[in-house]
């Protein structure tokens, strides 16, 4: 029965963890510190401390990180770029 408590405690922790993150990074995007924007490479959504697009991001610098099974599978394969406009 402990253990089940103790994973419970655990989970409760990295959801608090992760929500306190996510309303920290929110305002950081509502003063104008950090915006989440496009990648011009790839499309991926990415953060940047300036309005403007990313020329790169870490899925287009490091994809066998990021995706490892499908690169390990892939090893030839491009990067599939997708034409995904964001619509307000």
């Amino acid at each position: 029965m402990t253990a089940y408590e103790v994973l419970t405690v655990a989970l409760i922790v990295a959801l608090a963890t992760l929500a306190s993150l996510a309303i920290y990074l929110g305002l950081m995007n509502w003063i104008g510190a950090l915006y989440v924007v496009r990648c011009s490479a790839c499309h991926h959504l990415a953060f940047n401390s300036r309005r403007d697009p990313r020329v790169s991001c870490p899925h287009c610098e490091h994809p066998s990180l990021l995706h490892p099974i499908y690169a390990a599978r892939h090893r030839d394969a491009p990067v599939r770029i997708l034409d995904d406009r964001l619509r307000y």
